[in-house]
């Protein structure tokens, strides 16, 4: 007989069943881990306390973090900065409908996308912007240089050096409310201030290269924005329908220099592969769009700027410019104009309305006034960071700035101005950037 067979089965029995406890534990702990991690708010909590440790020059506090990484979260607040220019964000949400989905980039669903109230000081930011400006604009120079015989107005577009890879086709991308209830944007350095108690943008949805673009809404005292359906308009002679047009108006409360309501409107539409658009602004006198092939115009009609704007700025402008890709519009026919400034006429006259040596980083707009033997030369440089864009003035044989804006604005010579005209100028030269000598900006 067998005797050592009862208690060698009851060993692989009390095996087995340790094993199994074993495993149901790992699988507790792994299922448990994996639930704390993806539905709980604990490592949102504790990405939280990293940003809030170390040095902190920020000051950073997070308060309030709830929700989870599988379907998404919410921020009582976050506040930053220090006691002379404190920035503060409240309510924040984020709520989407996977998160597995969104790492396969194939399914893209935000339910809500929210900020309730939010103070941004934004003093500073200018030069942060324009460092990292620099910095793309040296990246692009060191990938090689692009030579380019287009007229003004260009958008920057990178030549691919080699054959696009492969792509998946585009899945649905989908955003069903967008909503800030209350925002206060402030510069403490130029004293600027923009209050946008409510932006909200509802249904906006790509899927297969089909886009709805959605219904937006801005209210406010400074800004107001609504969306319409879009409508047929004729561009050059033929009808294009647009999807939603963009209603609105800049009131005076946004800056000190506005001074009446301009109101705008922007059709708007898409392909599935593009965006195009017509701007229409200062009661119909400036016109502009783009299409799919990105041809356009842009196009003014006795534009009186200085009625909107309380600065030394043209009156009376009248122009037609081809943007890039316009090359089906005769250029010639285009590249024309004329305004006033002060009490000088200028003239765009024929090659002077012109891309600068690198046409992808700036445009320039040149105008001419020739009076008796000097020469007056407007120019406005329009680079891509349109926080840089600036208006300069110069006069053939070289003046002084004081002298060149006291024979445009008043056609007499500074030292015979009044002590209240003289300051007014001196104020003026403000507005004007980049005083360089005349020999240095000819006209050709």
């Amino acid at each position: 007989m067998n005797f050592d067979a009862p208690p060698r089965s009851r060993r692989v029995k009390v095996l087995l069943f340790v094993l199994g406890v074993l495993a149901l534990l790992f699988l507790g702990v792994i299922f448990g881990r994996y639930y704390l991690v993806m539905h709980t708010a604990v490592p949102l909590r504790l990405l939280g306390a990293v940003f809030m440790s170390g040095d902190n020059p920020e000051n950073i506090k997070i308060e309030g973090i709830s929700g989870s990484i599988a379907k998404g979260f919410r921020i009582k607040s976050i506040r930053w900065g220090t006691a002379i220019g404190t920035s503060e964000v409240r309510d924040v949400r984020l709520a989407y409908n996977n998160f597995w989905d969104l790492v396969g980039g194939q399914r893209l669903v935000f339910q809500e996308i929210r900020i309730g109230r939010a103070h941004l000081d934004v003093t500073g930011s200018e030069q942060l912007l324009n460092e990292i400006s620099d910095n793309s604009a040296d990246d692009s120079s060191t990938n090689g240089a692009r030579s380019t015989n287009s007229v003004v107005w260009t958008n920057s577009i990178r030549v691919a050096r080699y054959p696009p890879s492969p792509r998946r086709p585009p899945g649905l991308f989908q955003i069903d409310r967008i909503s800030v209830e209350d925002v206060f944007i402030t510069n403490r350095a130029n004293g600027f201030g923009l209050s946008v108690p409510t932006i909200e943008w509802k249904g906006f949805k790509a899927l297969n290269g089909n886009v709805e673009l959605g219904h937006l809404k801005i209210d406010s005292d400074r800004l107001k924005v609504t969306t319409l359906l879009g409508e047929e308009v004729d561009l050059q002679g033929k009808k294009k329908s647009f999807q939603k047009k963009l209603q609105g108006t800049v009131l005076p409360r946004l800056h000190p220099a506005i001074l009446q309501p301009i109101a705008f409107t922007v059709d708007v539409g898409h392909d599935g592969t593009s965006l195009f658009w017509r701007l229409k602004a200062f009661d119909g006198k400036l016109e502009a769009y783009r299409l799919e092939d990105q041809s356009g115009l842009v196009k003014c009609q006795d534009l009186d700027l200085a009625a909107y704007i309380n600065a030394p700025v043209p009156q009376h402008l009248s122009l037609e410019a081809p943007l890039s890709g316009s090359a089906t519009i005769p250029k010639d026919a285009l590249r024309k104009g004329s305004f006033t400034l002060g009490r000088k006429a200028f003239a765009i006259e024929p090659l002077e309305l012109e891309g600068s040596e690198d046409a992808s980083k700036t445009n320039q707009l040149v105008a001419v006034c020739r009076s008796g033997d000097i020469v007056f030369t407007y120019r406005v440089i329009i680079p891509d960071q349109p926080w840089k864009v600036e208006q300069r003035l110069v006069a053939t044989p070289a003046m002084t700035p004081e002298e060149t804006l006291a024979q445009v604005f008043y056609e007499q010579r500074f030292a015979e101005l009044t002590k209240e005209d003289q300051q007014s100028v001196k104020k003026m030269k403000a507005s004007f950037g980049g005083w360089i000598p005349a020999e240095a900006d000819k006209v050709r």
